[in-house]
């Protein structure tokens, strides 16, 4: 579908043309994931140990629907259910909680599940594991969090800072930008010319599709919009896309700093719903074009 969205928005002083990226937010999986959890929510009270999904319309929709999010295993006795959170949980815990006899709903990724798994049988033939993600994201935590000693790294002074072993193994967080990881791999790989590397590339086909989308957007556009919560990992990577392509790029709630521009590309993360995108494309603009 082709759009055009021509209006005056509240922080630019023009009339600017928008397009709207043919692939952007929720893949099918993750709104799967969302309405399983309403479902539970529904049939009776949910906890989940963590945040489901790190973007505010989500906590929104959990909140109203009385689901407890960053629950402690003390709430666990309130609920009818345990769900886990996508990014996923320490298996180590999880396991506890099936033994303890809390029903838990597991509602982790499939990407998540296979780096999970993998990171297991990379241990097991001795190798060094690692995960190319950010330090501080929950699923790059949990992904590490049942193998002690796993490195995380998020840009090349991690690489520089390792210790040589004969055997690496490694994985990705789900949300990453594909170029960045396929980078990182290949700086680790020069780097440690003698080891031998494992890698098994979890990034989300999802994450791949919406940074082609957008890279293909860059060449109309003069300026970028990303819908999502700040700091989320699949949001910066999108704006992290742009400004690799030298388009001027910021949030949708900061669209003041794209003052200027005349030809908008829009996008959103990953956990993004799309009735957001779709709220401000009705409230925001009369004409859209959607995709190219």
């Amino acid at each position: 579908m082709k759009a055009v969205m021509s209006k005056e928005i509240v922080g630019v002083g023009h009339a600017v043309e928008w397009r709207i990226a043919p692939v952007l937010g929720m893949d099918p999986e993750t709104r799967q994931a969302l309405e399983l959890i309403e479902r539970e929510a529904a049939a009776g009270p949910v906890a989940i140990p963590g945040v489901f999904m790190p973007d505010a319309n989500v906590r929104a929709r959990l909140s109203r629907l009385g689901v407890i999010e960053d629950a402690q295993e003390e709430d666990f006795s309130r609920v009818r259910s345990v769900a886990l959170p996508f990014g996923g949980v320490s298996m180590r815990d999880k396991r506890r909680w099936q033994e303890n006899g809390w029903k838990i709903v597991d509602t982790r990724s499939q990407q998540v599940r296979r780096a999970q798994v993998a990171l297991g049988l990379l241990r097991m033939e001795g190798a060094q594991t690692l995960i190319i993600g950010r330090h501080d994201d929950p699923e790059t935590r949990a992904l590490a969090s049942d193998y002690p000693g796993t490195i995380v790294l998020e840009d090349t002074t991690d690489i520089a800072r390792m210790h040589y072993a004969p055997a690496f193994g490694a994985v990705c967080q789900t949300t990453l930008s594909p170029r960045r990881v396929r980078w990182l791999s290949q700086q680790l790989r020069l780097r440690y010319r003698d080891a031998k590397l494992s890698f098994l590339d979890t990034v989300s086909p999802a994450m791949a599709l919406r940074e082609q989308a957008l890279e293909s957007l860059c060449s109309w556009c003069d300026g970028v919009v990303v819908a999502g919560e700040r700091g989320e990992a699949s949001v910066e990577a999108l704006l992290e896309t742009a400004k690799r392509l030298g388009k001027p790029a910021a949030l949708l709630e900061d669209l003041a700093e794209l003052n200027g521009c005349r030809k908008l590309a829009m996008t959103a993360g990953a956990f993004v719903p799309k009735e957001a995108v779709e709220d401000f494309v009705s409230q925001g603009a009369p004409r859209v074009v959607r995709g190219i």
